[in-house]
């Protein structure tokens, strides 16, 4: 379990390495699984194969939205309540999370069975690419129950104090979906379906090893069988929490959605595969800036819970520098070896080459804003201002994105497609400098700590909205 001293008097800069580094590690190598099937399945089965697996993605993402819902929203909850020293109402929030977990994968298979047609018919898939796709989406929605365990549980076992161990558990499984995917893809010729089956015996080793871990001896908040159960009080203050972080992978379902819709529209079956490469490298920085986000999660929400204000800021201020040093970086090698990135999914067609190109050139903007905006949701869903942090995710897609594909497409063609997505990122990472503006003013003049950043236990004061 977090360790309370050091959570309040410990050197900002080694909590803040302690925390961020095993969980951007973990996040990167757990988002791989999606970019290695990629990979294999672009150099193994092709163009259609790659515009098959983009169209499922989306939905793959919902189920990724519900597990961050989830497993944020309790982590968030549990760290408050850690701050103010009430180890029980963590202890219930753990024993709500597990069967909410079961019983929400349960539901996400069966609907998955039953619709994963009837939205890919939605997106305008036909032929070949759907058949492909829709083989892919039922396996991943039949082991969804996998996929909430794991991911949801990760950040829960980092809230535990135990970041390497979560760091562990997504990196092993990453290296089991590699060998798989060689194994299925390469070897044996199963194509989509040996992408989508090692994808989730993947997700399964990590979920059922973080799952025995909470029943272990080794854990802070053990889960004991007798005690699991689900209230709804706890259950809908876990979902209202971790909303912004729904609506965060949410908006990605729904930024994809929308996107193969304009391309299928606008542009073909090769833009759509143009796309997927784009989202396949782009999918690293936004895992390496959720790391920096939910590693500095257990920080925040504890030390804000226990009114160490000072703590806060400082913790606020390195991660915000650190994402827009990540986006500068990731800016400079998109520009430098773009050709070189896209061959490493597909290095037969000049067409795609083409297309991918030009795209690529107009998002590598992307992820200087996007970290930051990304950060902001989760730090305000931390201090459990989830209507702030659901703005925040919400206004990027109603306010600025959906308005942007409507317009300029018709005016611009694709590039207007392409064009949306950055420009929609930019506008939302100008509100929040606002916001984080006067949240950096509230934290200065919040409760004083001590000359050294400690937050001495006398200083404490617990009340019930704290």
């Amino acid at each position: 379990m977090i360790d309370e001293q050091k959570m309040r008097s410990a050197s900002l800069e080694k909590l803040f390495l302690k925390f961020t580094i095993p969980a951007t590690i973990g996040l990167v190598v757990a988002g791989i699984q999606g970019i290695i099937n990629g990979f294999f399945i672009g150099n193994a089965v092709g163009s259609q194969g790659l515009a098959a697996t983009t169209l499922a993605y989306s939905a793959l993402v919902a189920i990724v939205a519900i597990a961050h819902m989830i497993g944020v929203g309790t982590s968030s909850l549990v760290a408050l309540a850690l701050g103010k020293a009430d180890r029980q109402e963590a202890l219930k929030l753990i024993h709500n999370a597990f069967p909410l977990l079961l019983l929400t994968g349960i539901g996400l298979t069966a609907f998955g069975l039953v619709f994963s047609g009837s939205y890919l018919r939605l997106l305008g898939a036909s032929g070949p690419v759907f058949d492909m796709a829709n083989t892919y989406l039922r396996i991943i929605f039949a082991g969804s129950v996998f996929i909430l365990l794991s991911l949801a549980l990760d950040p829960l076992v980092r809230n535990d104090g135990k970041p390497r161990l979560s760091m562990m558990c997504l990196t092993t499984a990453v290296l089991i979906n590699i060998g798989l995917d060689y194994l299925f893809i390469m070897r044996m010729g199963m194509g989509i379906v040996g992408a989508a089956v090692s994808m989730i015996i993947a997700f399964a080793f990590s979920g059922i090893l973080l799952s025995l871990y909470f029943f272990s001896r080794w854990a802070g908040l053990r889960l004991k069988p007798r005690s699991l159960c689900l209230k709804l009080g706890i259950t809908l203050g876990i979902m209202k929490t971790g909303l912004p972080s729904f609506a965060m992978q949410f908006s990605t379902f729904f930024l994809l959605f929308a996107n193969n819709y304009m391309l299928l529209r606008y542009g073909s079956e090769l833009a759509v595969t143009a796309y997927g490469i784009i989202g396949y490298v782009f999918s690293i920085f936004s895992f390496i800036f959720e790391g920096v986000a939910l590693g500095t999660q257990p920080i925040i929400g504890f030390n804000y819970g226990a009114r160490c204000y000072s703590r806060v800021a400082r913790t606020l201020k390195m991660a915000v520098i650190s994402c827009l040093g990540i986006g500068a970086v990731g800016l400079l090698l998109l520009s430098i070896f773009p050709e070189q990135i896209i061959h490493i999914f597909n290095h037969d067609s000049t067409e795609l080459l083409a297309i991918t190109l030009n795209g690529m050139g107009i998002f590598m903007f992307t992820p200087f804003a996007q970290g930051t905006v990304m950060l902001s949701s989760v730090y305000f869903q931390s201090i459990n201002r989830s209507s702030t942090a659901l703005f925040i995710q919400i206004g990027k897609i109603f306010l600025f994105l959906l308005p942007l594909l409507w317009i300029l497409p018709p005016l611009l063609g694709l590039n207007g497609i392409w064009l949306a997505t950055p420009t929609a990122e930019f506008l939302m990472f100008l509100v929040v400098l606002g916001l984080l503006w006067k949240e950096f003013g509230f934290l200065k003049n919040g409760k004083p700590v001590s000359e050294e950043g400690h937050c001495p236990a006398s200083e404490i004061v617990l009340t019930p909205d704290n």
